[in-house]
């Protein structure tokens, strides 16, 4: 089952401890989650060597960064990314980034377990998506998808879709946000991760769809669903700096 990546859960934990609703340290042990060893922060101006993330979410704090945005790049879809190429070419390797909002442009992005490493970005004037669009744009995909899906997968995708939604509602994601954030954003944030796991649940065969028009169709549909979802999933970690 989909969970919080460990992008996710540095911007909506550090977006918390940037507003002052949690402490540096709280969300420092939020951010290398349950059992994992501490994270370590590279490439902070001014700081040679690894910092720990409290230390590394105080300098961005005191530089001016008042919030953390999640970017969840792919393939053909690289729109939240601000620049350099080689920045974009390193956060769509990995397939998620983390972009301060406010003081120096940098973007965040993890190398190994527990390793994360700041770089300088390009400044980004552009309004991120809020939290009501992206969950507007997420049931509108849902509707659309449900209908094709239902006629191209009679036999599979409504038992299967059934069976994910059953299996979250009874195993739901131990405080994935901060109590701080938004009920709102927890409904969101909880939709989006149902729908990434049907999706990946869905891709796994072709269904019942039949002849390629129908596997491409539905491919599509499936496309249009995750990336629905990462933008829900994107906006409910960011929901500080809406």
């Amino acid at each position: 089952m989909h969970e919080l990546t460990p992008a996710a859960r540095l911007s909506a934990w550090g977006n918390a401890a940037l507003e002052g609703a949690i402490s540096l340290d709280d969300a420092a042990e939020a951010i290398a989650g349950a059992g994992r060893a501490a994270h370590r922060f590279f490439g902070l101006a001014g700081d040679e060597g690894r910092v720990n993330v409290a230390y590394a979410l105080g300098r961005l704090r005191a530089d001016g960064a008042r919030g953390l945005r999640l970017v969840l790049p792919r393939p053909g879809d690289i729109g939240g990314l601000p620049g350099p190429a080689t920045f974009n070419e390193q956060a769509l390797s990995r397939g998620e980034a983390v972009l301060t909002v406010g003081g120096p442009p940098r973007g965040v992005l993890a190398d190994a377990q527990g390793a994360w490493t700041v770089y300088d970005v390009m400044a980004d004037a552009r309004t991120p998506l809020s939290l009501r669009d992206a969950e507007f744009g997420l049931n509108e995909q849902m509707r659309e998808a449900t209908a094709v899906l239902m006629q191209l997968d009679v036999a599979r995708w409504e038992p299967v879709a059934a069976e994910v939604l059953q299996h979250r509602a009874s195993n739901p994601p131990a405080a994935a946000l901060p109590l701080s954030s938004p009920s709102h954003a927890h409904h969101v944030l909880e939709c989006a991760l149902r729908m990434l796991t049907i999706v990946d649940v869905a891709r796994q065969s072709d269904g019942a769809a039949v002849t390629a028009v129908e596997a491409d169709t539905r491919r599509q549909v499936l496309r249009d669903l995750d990336t629905a979802a990462r933008r829900g999933l994107e906006a409910a970690c960011s929901t500080a700096v809406r």
